[in-house]
């Protein structure tokens, strides 16, 4: 009985707990794209989009809600980091884009822009039409 109450006791603990640690990942102050924090035990740095690493920071030091200062099209993510530009490869981090995305444009099957079906429903959306069947 005793033992019982000791689980109950805890994991009542950890509910009233769980919501402050949520808070301060999800970087609710953040308005615009931000890094939410490191998601591979150490994350490499670069010089650029497609450049050299310069640093490796290890997960503990990376700074939490790090604003994304640039995208690159390989999807490199550009961050400000004690007075540095550096380049994250995304996979190293957790992130979140504020607003609506770029749309993905390339040609479908066929040469049109305009399918909608199984996977690639909504692609082409928001993009310019090109010559092709329509």
């Amino acid at each position: 009985m005793m033992w019982g109450k000791l689980v109950c006791g805890g994991v009542a603990l950890l509910a009233l707990t769980a919501p402050a640690f949520a808070a301060t990942e999800d970087c609710s102050g953040a308005r615009t794209d931000v890094v939410l924090s490191a998601r591979t035990p150490e994350v490499d740095l670069y010089d650029g989009a497609a450049g050299k690493k310069v640093m490796t920071l290890e997960q503990a030091k990376f700074p939490a809600c790090t604003p994304i200062i640039g995208r690159a099209p390989n999807f490199m993510l550009q961050v400000s980091l004690n007075g540095g530009k550096y380049w994250v490869p995304p996979y190293m981090v957790k992130y979140r884009f504020a607003g609506k995305l770029p749309a993905v444009c390339r040609n479908l099957a066929m040469g049109s822009n305009e399918q909608k079906v199984g996977s690639t429903r909504g692609l082409g959306e928001g993009c310019p039409k090109t010559g092709g069947s329509h």
